[in-house]
């Protein structure tokens, strides 16, 4: 699944980690992504919340590509549910 994400949201999953993130290329952003992918949740019976899989991905993000505003990233489609949920949930606190 392809998903377009603007440096602003990059900005605010930044904030999912515990230190500070620098994203300066599109390999950065790919790392970034396979960091985050790590917390995705699981549900008692082994499966994601987000998604039908039964198995964990081996890898969330595929490609990268930069664009002026943010970055066109190839990402597994459990991962860009699990991004949006986080996205939505901090539009919420505000």
């Amino acid at each position: 699944m392809r998903v377009k994400l603007k440096t602003e949201q990059l900005d605010e999953l930044k904030q999912q980690l515990p230190f500070e993130v620098v994203l300066d290329q599109p390999r950065d952003v790919k790392g970034f992504l396979e960091i985050l992918g790590h917390n995705m949740p699981w549900n008692d019976g082994g499966g994601m919340k987000f998604g039908d899989s039964m198995k964990r991905p081996n890898r969330v993000a595929f490609s990268v590509e930069s664009t002026e505003d943010g970055y066109i990233c190839d990402v597994h489609p459990a991962f860009a549910c699990y991004v949006s949920n986080m996205l939505d949930k901090r539009n919420d606190r505000d």
